[in-house]
């Protein structure tokens, strides 16, 4: 159980699908939208640099927060899965959207190139990280940091 006075998260949401930029990027802003989201934060790795300003091209109210991957996905699991044995995360809607990344969070080892990457293993990791996890991070391009002021 957590405890007292700890921070508890919750997951609203949860899909993988393949969309060229400019889709997802509108489909991060509905979403954004849909579930009154404080910011998206959207991982630049691999050439995403521009994903940002494709963003703000979408929709300009959208705050976002960008983050570069510097330690490997088994590294940064490690904290968020945690979270989930301190009860301090939860999945809310219906079980049916949340089996694909409960299937990758349970299964996932960290073998490197022989392992499929799992994504929405990672997008909740990024979550829980900004969440819970790392005080310094930056706040949204608006400045206007709701995050959980509870963090350690």
């Amino acid at each position: 159980m957590a405890a007292a006075g700890n921070p508890h998260g919750y997951l609203p949401h949860a899909e993988q699908d393949r969309h060229a930029p400019t889709q997802a990027m509108k489909r991060a802003a509905q979403l954004y939208h849909e579930h009154r989201a404080d910011c998206v934060v959207i991982e630049a790795n691999n050439g995403g640099d521009y994903l940002p300003a494709l963003l703000e091209q979408v929709d300009s109210t959208v705050n976002w927060r960008i983050v570069h991957t510097t330690r490997g996905k088994r590294a940064r699991a490690a904290p968020a899965a945690q979270l989930y044995e301190q009860v301090r995360v939860s999945h809310v809607g219906p079980a049916r959207m949340f089996a694909e990344r409960e299937e990758q969070m349970t299964t996932f080892v960290g073998q490197g190139e022989t392992e499929d990457s799992p994504d929405l293993l990672d997008s909740a990791v990024w979550a829980l990280w900004d969440l819970f996890l790392d005080p310094t991070m930056p706040p949204p391009r608006s400045g206007d940091d709701q995050r959980l002021s509870g963090r350690r």
